[in-house]
């Protein structure tokens, strides 16, 4: 849903949107009981996000089940600033810490400001996620990156200096071939089952992320975004897609799915290479 408005098909995007808004007012009009991780906060809360930043991205407004999946989402949210509930089950970057759904929130939140607005409620939101995120020191490049992509809408979330270093990190950590490594942007928690450190080299989603928000932030970073884009064009599959080994266990590699739409929204800025 958030890569599919840059790509220009309609019906796709439709076919996501239709699937997501099934999916989120099944539990919320308790069609659906909660049962395991089917309905947990986590994938609520993320679909609401999706939601939101598709709306944003395809510009037709906001639909009354993204206002409603928000609603859902801050009647959660603890007056710390985040998702107590959210699975932190050694999943990284999605499923490993509290920080993942307040930077997601405030990625998608900001993009909805851009471009229709947002209501006092979503405001009051936005502050609390806010003020959990600057009471925690971030661990690991991949939460930085985050963050500096949240703080591109709210720039209130980081000080100046922290994001000028946090981008020079970024792009320090950039490899001779283009790409970045899961390794790169590992926190000390990122482990893979048998306490395996990520791996050392480039690899697709640490790639198409890190181009990405470095792409959303300015153009200084256009050198290494342009050679983190020849990587992946060099490295897509005969699929059409991008692979990233699992940061957990190698029998399900769903990072992949991230790492394409990332490395799609990449190369769509340049429309000769997509």
């Amino acid at each position: 849903m958030v890569a599919q408005p840059l790509l220009s098909d309609a019906v796709e995007e439709e076919a996501g949107r239709d699937f997501a808004k099934e999916y989120l007012l099944a539990y919320l009009d308790k069609k659906v009981e909660p049962h395991g991780q089917h309905g947990s906060v986590e994938g609520l809360v993320a679909t609401s996000a999706f939601l939101a930043l598709s709306d944003a991205r395809t510009g037709n407004g906001v639909s009354e089940e993204t206002w409603r999946g928000l609603d859902y989402a801050w009647g959660q949210l603890s007056e710390a600033g985040t998702w107590e509930e959210w699975l932190s089950c050694n999943w990284p970057p999605f499923e490993s810490d509290l920080e993942f759904g307040p930077t997601l929130a405030l990625v998608a939140l900001g993009e909805l400001r851009e471009q229709f607005g947002v209501r006092s409620r979503d405001e009051r939101a936005a502050e609390k996620m806010i003020h959990y995120l600057q009471a925690e020191d971030p661990d690991g490049l991949h939460r930085k990156v985050m963050r500096l992509w949240a703080g591109h809408y709210w720039p209130q979330l980081l000080t100046k200096v922290e994001a000028s270093e946090w981008r020079r990190e970024v792009l320090e950590a950039q490899a001779a071939d283009g790409g970045w490594s899961m390794g790169d942007l590992a926190g000390e928690d990122w482990k893979r089952d048998g306490g395996e450190p990520q791996s050392a080299f480039s690899e697709a989603y640490a790639t198409a992320f890190c181009a990405y928000v470095l792409g959303e932030l300015s153009q200084e970073s256009s050198r290494a975004v342009a050679r983190a884009r020849a990587w992946l064009v060099t490295n897509q599959l005969a699929s059409g897609g991008w692979w990233t080994r699992s940061p957990r266990r190698d029998r399900e590699h769903y990072i992949s799915r991230a790492a394409t739409s990332f490395a799609l929204m990449v190369l769509a800025r340049s429309s000769d290479e997509i």
